[in-house]
């Protein structure tokens, strides 16, 4: 495996630190409000499909 930049992966790194960040906003600003489970559950697994998706996109940014 070829070394990497260290800039490339403190953006790989931030990148997916935000991704999680905006996870638990989410999530915590549903709980606030009364919405239903099954939103909730919805919301989670398309923000999952998303985080699944998310190391192809970061190879594709910063490879």
């Amino acid at each position: 495996m070829p070394q990497q930049d260290p800039a490339s992966l403190a953006a790989g790194v931030l990148i997916t630190l935000a991704f999680f960040l905006l996870i638990g906003y989410i999530v915590r600003s549903m709980l606030r409000t009364e919405v239903a489970a099954v939103r909730i559950a919805t919301t989670l697994i398309a923000l999952g499909s998303v985080m699944v998706a998310l190391p192809a996109i970061l190879y594709a940014l910063l490879g």
